[in-house]
């Protein structure tokens, strides 16, 4: 069970990064190569990878390759949306339509909130079923 929700998270969580991607584009808000190195190995591609492992043999690491990528992913956006002053912050983003300011200010949120709340349960399955991978299939049909 915790596989498919895991799964299901990870498309979610693809689906409003590219929302948000889009809210980046509307208002010309662009990253440095660095930070677009992290968003892409990070955000996108790492969360896709854990999701892959998941369904192999190597079902532990892909839970912990999840739960790092979406803790990564949280401290990343929580830092650059909402603390560091820049066109990438809530609160001083570049000249747009009210409709751009709410697009970005509304994925940013949908983001962190998705991100936190999959950070916690990343936790949980790790922390719950103490690591062992044949609990994190659930109980067993008999």
């Amino acid at each position: 069970m915790a596989k498919i929700a895991l799964t299901g998270l990870v498309a979610i969580h693809l689906a409003v990064t590219l929302w948000h991607g889009s809210a980046h584009t509307q208002l010309g808000i662009l990253l440095p190569p660095e930070k677009n190195a992290f968003v892409y190995i990070v955000i996108l591609i790492a969360p896709i990878v854990a999701a892959s492992l998941l369904w192999t043999r190597y079902l532990l690491a892909g839970v912990w390759a999840f739960f790092v990528s979406m803790v990564g992913a949280l401290l990343f956006g929580a830092y650059h949306h909402y603390v560091l002053v820049s066109p990438d912050n809530v609160g001083h983003l570049p000249t747009g339509t009210a409709e751009a300011h709410s697009h970005f200010i509304t994925s940013a949120a949908a983001i962190a909130l998705l991100e936190l709340a999959s950070a916690l349960y990343g936790a949980f399955c790790l922390g719950s079923h103490l690591g062992t991978p044949a609990t994190l299939r659930g109980p067993e049909k008999g």
